[in-house]
């Protein structure tokens, strides 16, 4: 099995029960039919190549009078691959044009099925897990309806998962999974994925023998079909659980090693079982060297549910070994996680199905009452019906009282997210990115060094001139939607104000720093920006400098990153007098640095050895000025001076 995210292929391929490309062209469709072969390519490079699923699903969308069941494949397959590229609100949007489209066009079960199935899958891709939850009990609606008992096993699989990893609701998942294996075993089916995910269901709820017997039964299943990844899990889990202790580390590393290329977050997982066994054992050192690679492995595949667990596993360690402070640090990055990944759902769709919760919760209470009240009537009980009064009075003020409190709390978390975030691209702004920068400078490094990015768009405020504010903002919000789609899930990225950037990024060397800032300028100055009047070539310059490594003097440790934010802009500006659509950086090798001399004299602080400058346009120009041609237009890209781009080196 060759993909990125064993476990999305876990949760979200296998579980679903969805088209292939085959089955999305149609049975009838002609070979040559524009309208099917661009289906059938969506559905092929879905997995393989999201990006280009996409331009395809959007390509062939934008057509009139599409059929209703070629537009809702259509949706499918975007929703699907937008969710695998980060691009949640696209998917979310992709899945509410499926849920109308069904509506407006009722489709037979089996299509209905597949359609809702491809739905709930994204959208537990893209974070939303209750709307998922509620689409894949519609898809087991339509499953039962077509008779179909592989779509009712993987319907019943895919919501005890969500039961039990993102609820916690261990008994109802216990409930589902049985109620899932039931229907396997009268059809003759071996389902060795939901073997597993009933030992994992187990394991988490601490049911130690029921997960063993689990995984024992899973392991043969998985051997006679050739599912390496559940084989190589189970046999993981019984090492972890044979009692052995530390004797079981030599076999789970032998493991770990061959899940890392083939399944990473699997190799995350026997990673943490490797730390909790070590911990146990007392060897707390070895505990947290397992706890920290599997939160690297964690973090570099966005494995959100193990990153987070693999994060637990740190802190548990660094406890054990009295280092409390560093503990706290890593407690604090989890929170900042955990508020981002809730920052990132849809909150309109989440407050739409909570509000429909309630609506039919109070529907059926009052239903409740009112045949209470007919029975008062025919047993003409003046007391009776006085006190069932009572108590409709007092059920509806605590309706009315929880409703408040909802209402209440979702305002809040509206205003908390709308303080943090820029109005305009959806990124942090600059108070809610001086917090993160703030964390991070608390924060254990890891391999490597952190790394601030400063960018600025060249030629902005001409441009705005030119055509306008309205379109310059279009352009800052397809600036913002590039920068987060080049950068990893851990990166951060913000608003910094006005036409300038900022993104920062953990675990990064020299060389992966130069590589980071030409990925971000070329994002920018590769591809053109559509607006009304034509298409615009833009570039930005780039300066970006890592954390001093000297101790400060008169700065708190958690204010490090001024430091580099400074540097960062000198370097920015240096790219500017430069000739811009360039990077410039400033890397800190002294172990004792003045970095306001570095600030004044660049050159000097060079030849001194306390700092490595690279550019991707060479000589540097610290004290230049400007160039003395004009502003170009937005169909002119900023060039070198002799026409091309010299490979970055040190200067």
């Amino acid at each position: 099995m060759r993909t990125r995210d064993a476990r999305r292929w876990l949760l979200a391929g296998a579980m679903m029960f969805g088209w292939t490309a085959a089955q999305a062209a149609g049975p009838n469709a002609e070979p040559g039919h524009a309208l099917a072969a661009q289906v059938e390519r969506c559905f092929e490079l879905r997995e393989r190549r999201p990006v280009e699923a996409v331009a395809i699903a959007h390509a062939a969308l934008s057509g009139e009078d599409l059929p209703a069941p070629e537009a809702i494949k259509l949706q499918a397959c975007l929703a699907r691959a937008a969710a695998l590229t980060g691009d949640a609100l696209t998917a979310i949007d992709a899945v509410d044009r499926i849920e109308r489209l069904l509506a407006v066009s009722p489709q037979p079960p089996e299509f209905a099925l597949r359609a809702l199935s491809n739905a709930g899958a994204a959208l537990q891709l893209a974070g939303d897990v209750p709307r998922a939850l509620a689409l894949y009990t519609r898809a087991l609606e339509a499953a039962e309806t077509g008779d179909s008992a592989i779509a009712q096993v993987k319907m019943l699989n895919n919501v005890g998962n969500i039961h039990s990893e993102e609820l916690e609701a261990f008994d109802d998942a216990t409930r589902l999974f049985a109620r899932a294996q039931a229907i396997a075993d009268a059809g003759g089916l071996a389902e060795p994925v939901l073997l597993y995910n009933q030992g994992l269901n187990h394991l988490r709820a601490g049911r130690v023998a029921d997960a063993r017997d689990a995984f024992a039964v899973a392991l043969p299943q998985a051997e006679a079909i050739a599912l390496g990844v559940i084989e190589q899990r189970s046999r993981a889990e019984l090492a972890a659980l044979d009692g052995a202790g530390l004797a079981a580390l030599p076999t789970l590393a032998r493991i770990a090693d061959a899940q890392r290329r083939d399944d990473p977050s699997g190799a995350a997982v026997t990673l943490m079982r490797m730390s909790r066994l070590a911990l146990e054992a007392g060897d707390a050192t070895q505990a947290l060297a397992h706890a920290r690679d599997a939160v690297e492995i964690a973090r570099l595949g966005a494995f959100r549910i193990e990153y987070r667990d693999a994060m637990r596993n740190e802190v548990a360690a660094l406890r054990a070994l009295g280092a409390f402070e560093a503990a706290l640090d890593v407690q604090q990055t989890l929170r900042d996680v955990e508020v981002r990944a809730l920052r990132s759902q849809n909150l309109g769709t989440l407050a739409g199905l909570q509000a429909r919760l309630e609506d039919r919760h109070s529907a059926n209470e009052l239903a409740r009452l009112h045949d209470q009240r007919r029975v008062d009537v025919l047993n003409a009980q003046h007391a009776r019906r006085l006190r069932s009064a009572a108590i409709a009075g007092l059920a509806i003020l605590v309706v009315l009282m929880l409703a408040f409190a909802g209402y209440q709390r979702r305002v809040n978390r509206r205003l908390y997210r709308l303080s943090s975030v820029d109005s305009l691209t959806r990124l942090l702004n600059r108070g809610a990115a001086t917090h993160a920068l703030r964390v991070m400078s608390g924060a254990a490094a890891g391999a490597g060094r952190q790394v601030v990015f400063l960018l600025d768009v060249d030629y902005f405020k001409h441009s705005n001139d030119q055509h306008g504010h309205s379109t310059g903002d279009a352009i800052l919000v397809e600036i913002a939607a590039r920068l987060g789609q080049c950068c990893r899930p851990g990166d951060l990225v913000a608003r910094w104000g006005g036409e300038e950037f900022l993104v920062a990024c953990p675990a990064l060397d020299l060389r992966r720093a130069c590589d980071v800032a030409e990925r971000l300028r070329a994002v920018v100055a590769n591809a053109p920006f559509d607006f009304d009047g034509g298409q615009a070539v833009l570039s930005v310059s780039i300066g970006f400098a890592c954390w001093p490594t000297a101790p400060p003097v008169g700065l708190a440790k958690k204010d490090r990153w001024r430091e580099a934010v400074d540097l960062a802009d000198r370097a920015l500006y240096a790219s500017k007098r430069g000739g811009r659509d360039a990077w410039t950086g400033l890397w800190c090798d002294a172990d004792v640095l003045d970095v306001k001399a570095v600030l004044r004299d660049p050159e000097a602080a060079i030849r001194a050895g306390h700092v490595t400058a690279v550019s991707s346009r060479a000589p540097i120009e610290w004290r230049a000025s400007e160039p003395g041609n004009a502003a170009p237009g937005w169909q002119a890209r900023g060039t070198a001076a002799d026409g091309g781009r010299e490979s970055p080196a040190p200067v």
